[in-house]
């Protein structure tokens, strides 16, 4: 097995100094210490995030203050899910093949290890400063939604029905029915307890459509993949999201691609509305949001997709948006208080959706 950290606090001076000097990053310092600081918990719940401090013998032009390292998350119920999902290796994956032809910035990548046999891994990638963070408690403010939408619209524009290409058969693909197979055993796994747990927040409309959701869950995965195929990013919300206006375009940075992969482009979407918009908010902004995605698309030279083909696409992702609530209120650890905060206003936001749509009459037959 290769020899790398399996955790911030394991990463040494020697092994940091190798790997920035393998990369070109350091000239005539060393590395002579290194101080490890937590930024994932009650952001990030399915890995480890640690901004690593670097210290020197003497200054370096080039070499890094900071990175940002990425490890496994130590909850055995989330490693559990980021294994069964293959989350880790779609990270790696990501960075390694796909971010340097991103429209969306993305943290560069300053190096990666993974091991397939247990999907232990880690990732040193630009500490990005000097920005704002999204905030998935407080929801996203309309010019982010805004500047998010349309980022995310071009990222989906440059791989527009080229994902089943050749050369591209090795990327996730969200309609493979195995990964269906287990979301569904892991919603039914989480579905009594979210409803337990956090029954406040869905209604009996939602609760009914929830457990109507369980009995056909891998159809709906298959489905709501299978159509306007391109890359996906998976998460698609506010805590993954950064903002300033030295990234690019459209002013945002992706981080947390542990869930990209290629299936239908309207689940991002939808993702992204009914996760990270706050209540007051989001039913006003919906179809605003939903044209200017569409209208960048078309913009971006995509054919043969109207507004009706992308309304009809966004209420079924929608509907999926339960799986992404029911997941996380129904058992992962969340990190902490706020962590904790954050995904019950995911769930009622995704409550919200579901009812107001009535997306119940989309549950496949």
């Amino acid at each position: 097995m290769n020899e790398w950290p399996r955790s911030a606090a394991s990463v040494r001076p020697g092994w940091l100094d190798g790997v920035l000097r393998g990369h070109g990053l350091l000239a005539d310092c060393k590395v002579t210490g290194v101080t490890a600081t937590d930024v994932g918990t009650g952001v990030g719940i399915m890995g480890e995030v640690a901004r690593l401090a670097i210290e020197y013998d003497k200054p370096g032009a080039d070499a890094p203050a900071t990175v940002i390292g990425k490890f496994p998350t130590a909850d055995p119920t989330n490693l559990g899910v980021a294994r069964a999902l293959y989350f880790y290796p779609r990270e790696v994956a990501f960075y390694t093949k796909l971010a340097q032809h991103s429209p969306i910035r993305t943290p560069r990548l300053l190096h990666a290890d993974l091991d397939m046999g247990d999907h232990s891994f880690v990732l040193l990638l630009e500490d990005l400063r000097d920005v704002q963070h999204g905030d998935q408690v407080a929801g996203l403010t309309p010019a982010q939604a805004e500047a998010a939408v349309t980022a995310l619209a071009r990222l989906h524009a440059a791989w527009w029905g080229k994902v089943d290409a050749p050369g591209m058969e090795s990327l996730f693909d969200f309609a493979n029915p195995e990964y269906g197979a287990a979301v569904e055993a892991g919603y039914k796994g989480f579905l009594g307890p979210a409803l337990d747990k956090c029954g406040d927040c869905y209604s009996p409309y939602t609760r009914k459509v929830a457990q109507g959701l369980a009995l056909v869950a891998a159809r709906a995965v298959k489905q709501v993949s299978s159509s306007w195929r391109t890359l996906l990013h998976g998460d698609y919300r506010a805590d993954n999201l950064i903002f300033g206006a030295g990234l690019g375009q459209d002013s945002v940075a992706a981080v947390d691609w542990q869930i990209s992969g290629k299936g239908g482009a309207l689940y991002d979407v939808a993702y992204l509305i009914c996760n990270s918009m706050p209540l007051a908010y989001h039913q006003k902004a919906e179809k605003d949001l939903l044209h200017r995605y569409h209208d960048t698309l078309l913009r971006s030279g995509v054919q043969g997709f109207s507004f009706e083909d992308c309304w009809n696409a966004y209420r079924f992702a929608v509907l999926c948006g339960l799986f992404v609530a029911i997941y996380t209120t129904g058992g992962m650890d969340v990190g902490n208080e706020r962590g904790l905060t954050a995904m019950r206003a995911i769930a009622r936001r995704v409550d919200a959706a579901v009812s107001q749509l009535e997306v119940g009459e989309l549950l496949p037959q």
